[in-house]
């Protein structure tokens, strides 16, 4: 398995910090200042970082034998502040109504 030859994972990535963007415009307001948002977009990158790790089979597998955990992490260097939060994953089974 070689390098990848193109940089669509660059791409994608920088996709999910704009949309990171878009929706905390949408949900703090247009005059949020700037160091806010960035903290949004950041928080953002690690939620899809999470949702991420969840396509692998091996980790939901993990996940509902509870021999794995999931955690997600927030540094504000700045403040000197440090969010944690768990990853709390079930299936339900689906009906139709």
């Amino acid at each position: 398995m070689g390098r990848p030859l193109g940089t669509d994972f660059i791409e994608d990535w920088d996709w999910y910090r704009i949309a990171g963007s878009e929706e905390g415009k949408a949900d703090r307001g247009a005059d949020t200042p700037f160091p806010e948002l960035c903290g949004h977009c950041e928080k953002e990158a690690v939620n899809v970082s999470i949702g991420n790790l969840l396509s692998y089979p091996f980790v939901r597998e993990g996940l509902l034998k509870k021999t794995l955990a999931i955690k997600g992490g927030y540094y504000d260097f700045v403040n000197g502040h440090f969010e944690l939060w768990d990853v709390d994953f079930s299936l339900n089974p689906t009906f139709s109504v």
